[in-house]
């Protein structure tokens, strides 16, 4: 059963570790990794979109993923990290189809995440052919886990399984090393398919919450909604913006690469 709860406190102080990790020490990252590569920004379509208009939903994500990509390789650039970055040329959904052989969960509650098993020669060919020492490899995918949702005066909050669409990342190496990963902060997703209607629970004076889908349009304006910039709104959608700041956080390696000084 499904309940709504009072908080007992207004204020939450939670710590947590960065939503990305390096399996390799990051000086280690630094040498090997002076190019890199940057896939299409792929959509698992095979996973749990339970939006009763899925194919709306994942259409709509193509399209917006297809048109950020650029985004992503100008924010990895503008951090002077690495050598060179790369655009891999290729259609999102033929690569995603050549590139997964294989799925799995991952975590628990609101720290469950979908990993992903790539083709090793598929990799080792995609990263000789574009001359790059490793691909950053992005997955959008729908997953159903437990969150907390807050209402809008944060005082009551409804913790439940929603649908929600998530971001998984890495970073690997031609002959098939991960050496970073990224599955997101706890509890935040990169777009929620579903809310919880307080209003509706507090006019029918009911402890049951509903669950509802959010709709297209809806949807579709979270996603088109511009960043907040200086006289006026940024020319890219935030969330994609938000997004692509913080892998390219996650990716410093903690120093500017010395080849590109030696450029400068």
């Amino acid at each position: 059963m499904q309940r709504w709860f009072l908080a007992s406190v207004l204020l939450l102080m939670i710590t947590g570790c960065g939503g990305g990790s390096f399996t390799v020490p990051k000086d280690q990252y630094r040498e090997q990794v002076q190019t890199l590569g940057v896939l299409p920004l792929m959509l698992d379509e095979a996973s749990d979109i339970d939006h009763p208009e899925r194919d709306a939903v994942a259409e709509m994500l193509r399209r917006y993923n297809a048109a950020t990509q650029g985004l992503l390789i100008e924010t990895l650039k503008e951090s002077k990290n690495y050598f060179d970055v790369r655009v891999v040329p290729g259609d999102a959904r033929e690569m995603f189809n050549r590139l997964v052989t294989g799925r799995n969960l991952n975590g628990s509650g609101d720290e469950q995440h979908r990993g992903y098993v790539l083709n090793g020669t598929e990799i080792a060919s995609l990263a000789e052919k574009n001359v790059v020492d490793a691909l950053l490899v992005l997955i959008f995918n729908g997953l159903e886990r437990q969150e907390t949702r807050w209402d809008r005066t944060k005082l009551t909050y409804l913790k439940a399984r929603y649908n929600v669409i998530l971001v998984g990342a890495m970073v690997i190496t031609p002959d098939g090393r991960v050496l970073w990963e990224y599955h997101g902060e706890p509890g935040e997703s990169f777009l929620p398919l579903q809310y919880p209607d307080f209003d509706e629970a507090f006019y029918n004076k009911t402890e049951e919450v509903k669950i509802r889908f959010i709709s297209i349009p809806g949807l579709e304006r979270t996603l088109a909604e511009r960043e907040t910039a200086f006289l006026g709104s940024g020319s890219w959608p935030r969330l994609y913006k938000e997004l692509f700041e913080g892998l390219a956080s996650e990716l410093s390696p903690g120093m500017i690469n010395p080849l590109r000084n030696k450029e400068q």
